[in-house]
């Protein structure tokens, strides 16, 4: 199938085109883009869509999202973080039947394509529910089983993520897998290291929240026995590819020891202040030269 996109307003990633150029064609052949410059002859396409006044840009990447949870959005107001994770989320998701995270990942799919969103990074369970929904609705996917051992089933969460690995291992862009750590204060250092051991197993990066609260780094001092959370961050993951969501408590003389790290941060302004955690230092985070993403 031929698509012909006629007078759009390009946004380019491309290193060999200008990054904004005004009334630009693009033709789409089979689903790749094969020519891109001005007035492209519109004989024998099959679709023919006038972009006048709209902008083409590359698909926009939720870095850090939890899709089944869209339907408990608003449900659950004035709660900090630990109150709300633990007293009120974690009872309702052990409800959650495959089905119901079919359909509310349906739900967010339709929100992301609205927004321009086509690839997210997703960390939850029931992983092939949300998988088969992201397919059906032509969007790509960054998952996982979610790692944790305090309630005592990390190599049965293991094993499921190991499952989960091989079995999409063959569906190359559209569905990848990573290792979802959920945090240092709900994983004992011998689950960490079992994680990292898998990651380098099949060389894939680490996705895990950190540094969300104060709460948080509490917990994680006492864990793993550290007066300083984020030496932690070397000691396990060293070499390693990293998205760590929210750092909201990471310390403006903390930056130094991140630099090292093949890092992104995935910042979370709407989650961080809903639930009373502050603002990550996304400045601080910049200036020296960490990568910041965005959940949107």
């Amino acid at each position: 199938m031929k698509i012909l996109i006629k007078n759009c307003n390009l946004i380019s990633m491309s290193e060999n085109r200008e990054k904004y150029e005004k009334c630009i064609d693009i033709l789409i052949n089979n689903d790749k883009i094969e020519k891109i410059e001005r007035d492209i002859t519109q004989e024998n396409c099959d679709k023919i869509i006038d972009a006048n006044g709209k902008i083409v840009m590359p698909g926009l990447i939720n870095t850090h999202t939890h899709i089944p949870m869209s339907i408990f959005r608003d449900t659950l107001d004035g709660y900090g973080l630990q109150e709300w994770l633990n007293d009120k989320i974690w009872p309702m998701e052990d409800k959650l039947t495959e089905e119901d995270i079919y359909y509310a990942s349906l739900l967010s799919c339709i929100e992301m394509i609205k927004s321009g969103t086509t690839c997210f990074n997703d960390q939850y369970f029931m992983t092939d529910s949300i998988i088969k929904a992201t397919l059906k609705m032509g969007l790509r996917i960054h998952c996982t089983r979610t790692l944790m051992d305090i309630n005592e089933d990390g190599d049965e969460r293991l094993k499921e993520l190991e499952e989960l690995i091989n079995k999409y291992k063959e569906l190359g862009d559209n569905v990848k897998i990573n290792v979802g750590i959920h945090s240092l204060y709900t994983c004992t250092k011998e689950c960490v290291e079992k994680a990292v051991k898998l990651a380098k197993k099949y060389n894939l990066y680490i996705h895990m929240h950190f540094a969300e609260n104060s709460k948080e780094l509490e917990d994680i001092k006492k864990l793993h026995n550290t007066n300083i959370p984020i030496d932690l961050l070397q000691e396990y993951f060293k070499g390693m590819d990293l998205v760590l969501a929210h750092c909201v408590k990471v310390k403006p003389e903390e930056m130094n020891k991140l630099k090292d790290l093949n890092l992104s941060v995935a910042h979370c302004p709407v989650s961080n202040l809903k639930l009373g955690c502050g603002i990550a230092r996304i400045k601080d985070f910049m200036e020296n030269r960490i990568n910041v993403t965005i959940r949107n």
